[in-house]
């Protein structure tokens, strides 16, 4: 066995055993220590910095070189995916880079849709015969011979049905997913009935517990996905089960699924259920978030033709995947996705906003790292997915963020600039929507230019009040402007802050302009624009509008719809109807596979720019 020494993480004060020449990034991970690495180790982004206070490391890298000035490094400052550990060693996470432990990500509000409750799970209560000489029929048989239907028994619980019978002086509630008998419970206990509907994103995981007799939501629960100490996008994620080809995609599908357990933990913390009386669950998410969750290699994915491994719905039972928490014979059903690209979680957003079946003309868009468009215009369903980046979401950002306590979300300027911070407190950072806001009121007050350049002072328009131009710095490389000033740290966009929301804006862009060019579709003819997730319910549309992001519309037909992907979860877990319609989606949709259209780069090039359109 390798040697083995301690690192200890301050301020949290958290400890680890690990063998020597292991990286602090992946002790952190060990030790549960949450690290903001969107660069998935590589030392690009710069998130992962902390300082030595006591130990000794491996040598300086050539990344820290290029962050960290001679004097950072004299006093300590380091990446943790940089260094390796030699011995007993201590580090002080720089709190204002890290994400707030104690803070649950969202993803946005449910729709509020009404439809027929028409479970998969059904209990009933059987106070059966007592077997005797004149009875002996076996005991599976005498649970079975209730069922008017064939059905088939979890080889788990056959093992448990001779004594949970006599315990239960055969008064038992039978419980049954499908045809498979899954749980016999003492007594009657028809009234507890529950499942779980997950939305399994790239940056947080998000959970819905729902009582499935009134089809109610009774809890929900977030988590960051444990996955993104190794790349803040999925294409990094790919790249790391490439590079690590005799544990990557192990170590991938076991993160995903911690994930899981925590947000279970917190969601049955929260409500008093019991684990025991959670019997289903339903899972959606991006392409390659389904597959690291199978356990299935997204390698397929990584170039044209961006095949997957699988693309139908798959079920089965939650030992299986490796949960923890759950009953081991907890059913799961993992949605369709529809193209490499084109996950599970755009089905979801599609049953839950019935995009389908609307009258007129209709965009939804749901940006994260990747941003899904759907577009559907009569008959026609068509869709696509567009590399956005992490920009929107704060991750490659010099300051960004989650929307998490310190975070930038919301700037006006006038005179001066006024922010608005998660949490009221001071600020730390800049979120996505903070980040478009602040992007699109200097550009309308004339200092950034079209082409996203900070213009200098004396370039400003003269009406621009002193205090606003004061806040335009030249740097060594590029300029900055400064949305706020503490006597500790100051939070700037800068100049490659705005290229970076440039290119994620331009790719949305693009995507939108393609499908509707598919269907010869003008901006006028939109009925509406229907905005998914966290991020597009957060965002303004007049800040939407201002960066053009969309399409030039009335600022009243872009409608925010909140975790549509986690309401199209729900339906599915809730109806046997809809989880069919879930089903059949993927056959009606035509796939536009961005990367090999002509069109693609002239759209995106003109894109970047901030000119309207």
């Amino acid at each position: 066995m390798a040697d083995l020494v301690t690192v200890t993480f301050l301020p949290t004060d958290k400890q680890i055993r690990i063998p020597i020449g292991m990286s602090l990034l992946e002790a952190a991970n060990e030790a549960g220590v949450q690290i903001n690495a969107v660069c998935g180790g590589k030392g690009s982004c710069g998130k992962c910095r902390a300082k030595l206070l006591k130990g000794s490391l491996s040598e300086v890298s050539s990344a820290e070189k290029r962050l960290f000035s001679r004097q950072q490094l004299q006093e300590g400052l380091i990446l943790l995916c940089q260094r390796n550990v030699l011995e007993d060693t201590e580090i002080e996470n720089l709190a204002n880079l890290l994400p707030n432990e104690t803070y649950t990500p969202a993803k946005g509000n449910l729709l509020d849709l009404t439809f027929e409750v028409d479970t998969p799970v059904s209990k009933t209560f059987h106070q059966l015969t007592v077997p005797s000489i004149e009875d002996q029929v076996a005991d599976l048989d005498r649970v079975l011979n209730e069922h008017s239907s064939l059905i088939k028994v979890d080889f788990e619980l056959l093992k448990e049905i001779p004594s949970l019978l006599r315990k239960a002086n055969y008064r038992v509630t039978s419980v049954v997913v499908n045809n498979d008998l899954i749980a016999l419970e003492e007594g009657d206990t028809t009234v507890e009935l529950y499942g779980i509907a997950f939305d399994i994103g790239t940056t947080s995981v998000a959970g819905y517990l729902v009582n499935m007799i009134d089809g109610k939501v009774i809890a929900s629960a977030s988590a960051t996905n444990r996955q993104g100490i190794h790349g803040a996008d999925v294409i990094s994620r790919i790249a790391y089960t490439n590079e690590n080809k005799e544990g990557g995609l192990t170590r991938l599908q076991k993160l995903v699924v911690e994930t899981l357990d925590e947000v279970v933990v917190k969601l049955l913390q929260r409500t008093g259920v019991s684990k025991e009386r959670v019997y289903t669950i339903t899972l959606i998410g991006n392409t390659v978030m389904s597959h690291l969750l199978m356990g299935v290699s997204p390698i397929g994915m990584a170039t044209a033709p961006f095949i997957p491994g699988f693309a139908r719905s798959l079920s089965g039972c939650v030992r299986d995947l490796g949960l923890k928490i759950l009953v081991g014979s907890t059913r799961f059903v993992l949605l369709p996705n529809i193209a490499g690209y084109v996950g599970s979680d755009t089905v979801g957003v599609i049953l839950a906003t019935q995009l389908d079946r609307l009258a007129g003309t209709w965009l939804a868009v749901d940006i994260g790292t990747n941003g899904e468009i759907a577009l559907a215009s009569g008959s026609r369903l068509l869709t696509c997915s567009t590399a956005a980046g992490p920009a929107f979401e704060g991750a490659c950002i010099s300051q960004g963020m989650r929307a998490e306590p310190g975070a930038i979300v919301k700037v006006d300027i006038d005179e001066d600039v006024h922010l608005e911070v998660v949490g009221n407190v001071e600020p730390l950072g800049i979120c996505g929507s903070g980040l478009i806001d602040a992007v699109a009121e200097l550009l309308r007050l004339g200092v950034i230019r079209s082409n996203g350049r900070i213009r200098n002072p004396e370039e400003c328009p003269v009406q621009l009040s002193d205090a606003v131009k004061n806040r335009i710095r030249r740097t060594e490389r590029n300029s900055k402007f400064v949305l706020y000033t503490g006597q500790q740290h100051e939070v700037a966009i800068t100049q490659k802050d705005i290229s970076e929301l440039q290119l994620g804006k331009g790719a949305v862009r693009a995507g939108i302009e393609l499908l509707m060019k598919e269907l010869d579709i003008e901006a006028h003819q939109l009925d509406g624009i229907l905005v998914a997730g966290a991020f597009g319910s957060n965002l303004r549309p007049e800040s939407v509008r201002g960066i053009g992001l969309f399409p030039s519309i009335e600022l009243n037909r872009i409608k925010p719809v909140g975790n549509a992907a986690g309401t199209g979860a729900i339906m599915a877990l809730l109806s046997k109807k809809q989880l069919q319609a879930a089903n059949d989606l993927p056959k009606r949709v035509e796939h536009v596979e961005l990367s090999l259209n002509k069109g693609f780069s002239q759209s995106f090039a003109k894109a970047i720019s901030f000119q309207e359109r």
